[in-house]
């Protein structure tokens, strides 16, 4: 059985922001993200947290995918899980000026909270009371960030995507708390190369 419960990695491109479902090149966007209520429907695991994590793109004139971050357990019972991580080591490189996304990594989180690591190609049983942790690759930037859209950069803050201090200190666009835009500081973070 496959589940797909977090797995992004698209690379900015000269025209385009990277697609959060692309996964590798040898499927190009086609990978099916699980639906959680499905999955949980059909195993008997229980899906405790899925989401994007922010400032894991690659940073660029167009940004890579955020990392997903993922956390599930078994329901009553031991699992094993088997899988596959690419990114941990190396991850997705930016091209152009553009910076690498977010390295990928996994843990058996302990009935305690701990964290244990766990290899990038492995089988990790999973005990009642613990979970398996994923963390996703992030897709690499194209083009140095400082030519991103400052509009583009408002909207990725505004989304969560990215916060205001990376904004200002890899993009060059200064954000106030109100999410509007500082064009004053924004010019001279920018004016300065």
């Amino acid at each position: 059985n496959e589940v797909y419960l977090g797995c992004t990695g698209g690379a900015g491109t000269a025209t385009t922001d990277g697609w959060l479902t692309i996964m590798h090149v040898g499927n190009a966007g086609m990978c099916y993200q699980d639906s959680i209520e499905v999955d949980e429907l059909r195993h008997p695991i229980f899906v405790h947290v899925r989401r994007l994590m922010a400032d894991t793109e690659g940073a660029g004139r167009t940004r890579g995918a955020l990392s997903a971050y993922s956390e599930f357990s078994p329901l009553d019972c031991a699992m094993t899980v088997a899988y596959v991580s690419d990114g941990n080591a190396n991850p997705a490189m930016g091209v152009r000026g553009g910076l690498a996304g977010g390295a990928s990594s996994q843990f058996l989180k302990r009935a305690d909270g701990s964290l244990e690591p766990v290899p990038g190609c492995a089988e990790v049983v999973v005990a009642p009371g613990e979970a398996m942790v994923s963390i996703s690759c992030g897709g690499g930037g194209y083009g140095l960030p400082q030519d991103r859209d400052v509009a583009r950069v408002l909207d990725d803050v505004s989304e969560g995507w990215i916060s205001r201090e990376r904004a200002e200190t890899v993009y060059g666009v200064a954000v106030t708390e109100a999410l509007a835009l500082d064009a004053a500081r924004t010019a001279a973070l920018r004016s300065v190369r």
